[in-house]
């Protein structure tokens, strides 16, 4: 894999935290390195790293240390350390609104001098994320506060309605996202699915699809 650290942006409830975690489960069982999933949502309502914490290390990824802080609203500590070792992964787990986003932009600069890839992660069946102008008023801000550098920001689908997910959902409301997206001048890199629906996604779609095993649901039933 040639991305070496990888930070996922977007709205809260968009379902950064499922991706980050498949992905960084993935890196864990192909790559040699050390990989980190570093939380920087400040919010901690809806999904806490303590409660994934424990699923996580199961899988051979790591958090951020001092566990005693991370339901805290406060930097995780040794973020900086583990960026400037070329030998750790790490995932970045961004905060879902600008504020949030703001604690990426004090990395930008060690980020930069990286292989680093930065997704947008889109829900578009949720309330303010259906049209191009939602999407952007929300996208610039969080753009702006993470310093990404410009080109080099990267779309992820995800369209989920909880119980009310088909694949027929899911390819219909990803067909119009491709259409708002069009009018910001960004495409869809893939597009992130349960494993339960990928089968019959696969039929629909043309685009690459990130295939995930869902863990929020196992936490919170």
């Amino acid at each position: 894999m040639d991305i070496h650290n990888i930070v996922l942006l977007g709205e809260a409830g968009s379902g950064k935290t499922e991706i980050a975690a498949n992905i960084a489960i993935r890196l864990a069982e192909k790559d040699e390195k050390p990989v980190y999933l570093i939380d920087m949502d400040q919010t901690k309502c809806l999904f806490r790293a303590r409660d994934f914490s424990s699923l996580l290390e199961k899988r051979q990824v790591h958090m951020a240390e001092n566990p005693e802080l991370w339901d805290s609203p406060l930097m995780p500590l040794g973020v900086s350390a583990l960026l400037m070792d070329e030998g750790i992964r790490c995932i970045f787990d961004a905060g879902g609104n600008a504020a949030g986003a703001a604690m990426m932009g004090q990395f930008a600069g060690q980020l930069a001098g990286m292989a680093t890839g930065y997704y947008y992660v889109i829900n578009p069946c949720r309330a303010f994320s259906g049209t191009g102008e939602e999407i952007k008023e929300s996208l610039d801000a969080i753009m702006v506060s993470a310093r990404v550098p410009a080109g080099r920001l990267e779309v992820i689908a995800n369209p989920y309605m909880g119980g009310y997910t088909t694949a027929e959902l899911i390819d219909g409301y990803c067909r119009k996202l491709e259409q708002e997206l069009v009018k910001l001048d960004l495409k869809i890199t893939c597009l992130a699915v349960s494993k339960s629906f990928s089968k019959e996604v696969r039929k629909l779609t043309r685009l690459p699809l990130l295939e995930l095993d869902t863990f929020v649901d196992k936490l919170y039933v």
